[in-house]
C-alpha cells in the first residue's frame, strides 16, 4: 500500500513515498482497520524523524503519523459499538499499525470515535491528537466553573482548540499570540488576547491567574510563574522547567488515546462550539514539504496530509 516512511533519522528529504508498504492486515479482535482519508501532522512527527530518541517511538523503518480521519473497512470480532462504513477519526500515538500516512491502519476500537459530519474530513484529521491534548489539559487543570484560564500559544494547534474548549466550558480566556494572530484568538473566544513580546504586558494580564495551560514551553512557565497567585495550577503540554517556585503546582500531560474523549470532541463540533483552522493541506506526496513548513513555526492551526488520491 501507499505510505510515507521513514528509514532513517534526518531532515526531511529521507522520507519516502512508496507504494509497496505492507498491509497491516485484519484487526484483532479489539481492533478496527481504517481506511486513511486524512491525517494530521504534529511537531511530534518532525522532531522524531530528525533526531529519534523518544520514547515509544517506533523503530526504523516507520511510518509516522499520531492522528488520522477515514472510513472504518473491518472490524473486530469483539468491538461494539462500530459497523464497516462508519466515518471516524480516531488518536493512537504510536499504538497502531502502522501510522496515519498510510492508506490503511489497525487501531485499538478504543482509541475511535464517530467523526463529526458537519466538517470535511481534512478538517476533522487535524482535531485528534491536538484536541484531545487540549481537552485532557483542560480537564487535568481543574478549573472551577465560571473560573478564569490563561491560554499561553493561542493561535498554535494545541492553544487554538484550547481557548475554543475552555470557552465552550464556560471559562474566561486570557490568552498570548504573536502580533498577527491577535484578531484570529479573540475570534477564538478570548476575552483578553497579548502579544507575548510585550513583556510587561504578558506580565500584567498572568498577574494574579490560578490556572495557566501551557503550549509552548518551559521559557514561558519559568516567566510566568512568578507573578501567579498563590495556589495557583500549571498544566504544561509542552514541558515543565526544572525549578517550580513554591505556592505553585505544576503538571506536565501527554495525550492519552481514549475514544470517550474523541467522542466528546465530536459533540463540540456538531455543535458550533469547536473547528480546525488548516494552515494547509498537503498531499501525502509533499510531506517533506509539510514536514519542513511545521519545523519552521509560526503555524496558526493545523497541517494535515490528504492521503486519498
Amino acid at each position: 500500500m501507499r505510505a510515507a516512511v521513514v528509514p532513517c533519522h534526518g531532515g526531511p528529504e529521507v522520507i519516502e513515498i512508496r507504494d509497496d508498504w505492507p498491509d497491516p492486515g485484519p484487526p484483532a479482535a479489539h481492533e478496527v482497520k481504517v481506511t486513511v482519508e486524512a491525517a494530521g501532522l504534529n511537531p511530534s512527527d518532525w522532531k522524531i524523524r530528525a533526531r529519534g530518541g523518544r520514547a515509544g517511538a517506533p523503530a526504523l523503518p516507520y511510518v509516522a503519523g499520531r492522528e488520522a480521519a477515514g472510513t472504518i473497512s473491518a472490524v473486530g470480532a469483539d468491538v461494539a459499538g462500530f459497523i464497516v462504513g462508519d466515518p471516524v477519526w480516531a488518536y493512537f500515538g504510536w499504538h497502531s499499525r502502522p501510522g496515519g500516512h498510510c492508506e490503511q491502519l489497525v487501531v485499538a476500537a478504543s482509541a475511535v470515535a464517530l467523526r463529526p459530519r458537519s466538517v470535511g474530513v481534512e478538517e476533522a484529521a487535524g482535531v485528534p491528537l491536538a484536541g484531545i491534548t487540549a481537552w485532557q489539559a483542560l480537564r487535568t487543570l481543574e478549573v472551577p466553573e465560571g473560573g478564569t484560564v490563561v491560554v499561553t500559544a493561542g493561535s498554535g494547534g494545541v492553544g487554538h482548540y484550547a481557548v475554543q474548549i475552555a470557552v465552550a466550558l464556560g471559562y474566561e480566556v486570557i490568552s498570548t499570540t504573536g502580533p498577527t494572530n491577535q484578531d484570529f484568538v479573540r475570534s477564538l473566544g478570548a476575552s483578553r488576547v497579548v502579544d507575548y513580546h510585550d513583556e510587561a504586558a504578558t506580565l500584567d494580564a498572568v498577574k494574579g491567574a490560578t490556572h495557566l495551560l501551557d503550549a509552548f514551553g518551559p521559557a514561558t512557565i519559568d516567566a510566568y510563574q512568578a507573578v501567579m497567585a498563590d495556589g495557583g495550577r500549571i498544566v504544561a503540554v509542552a514541558g515543565l522547567p526544572q525549578h517550580i517556585r513554591p505556592g505553585i503546582t505544576a503538571q506536565g500531560v501527554h495525550a492519552e488515546p481514549v475514544g470517550a474523549d474523541m467522542a466528546e470532541l465530536t459533540a463540540l463540533m456538531e455543535a458550533g462550539k469547536l473547528h480546525t483552522t488548516l494552515y494547509d493541506v498537503f498531499p501525502l506526496e509533499r510531506l517533506a514539504e509539510a514536514h519542513e513548513t511545521l519545523a519552521g513555526g509560526h503555524v496558526r492551526g493545523k497541517v494535515v496530509i490528504k492521503i486519498a488520491p
